[in-house]
């Protein structure tokens, strides 16, 4: 009998501690971030410079869906190709919203 709840004690702090590892994977992954992403840019907006959230993660905006696709492969390095496009749409290259201030990924931000 004493073995029994001996090894019952033993499985359930094994299971916290699962529980406890799971969950401590699960919050880290989501909210690490990639702050300094944000230091390779001309001019940042925060997270909000490349996802829809200004908070970070999740879904990109159309500035970050042109850096995930340019910029990654080359290094994290804001490339002239990618200052070169429009990547909102607004007919103003990424470099143009940048120097004047206004966010590329949103084209209701206009210079």
């Amino acid at each position: 009998m004493q073995a029994s709840i001996s090894r019952k004690r033993v499985l359930r702090y094994l299971m916290a501690l699962f529980i406890c590892a799971v969950f401590s994977l699960a919050t880290i992954s989501a909210v690490s971030g990639k702050p300094f992403r944000t230091g390779n840019i001309p001019r940042s907006f925060g997270c909000g410079t490349c996802h829809v959230d200004p908070r970070g993660g999740g879904k990109r905006n159309a500035f970050g869906q042109d850096y995930e696709r340019i910029a990654i492969p080359a290094g994290e390095e804001y490339t002239k190709g990618l200052g070169a496009l429009d990547s909102d749409g607004d007919g103003f290259t990424n470099d143009e919203e940048f120097a004047a201030g206004t966010h590329p990924g949103n084209p209701n931000w206009k210079p």
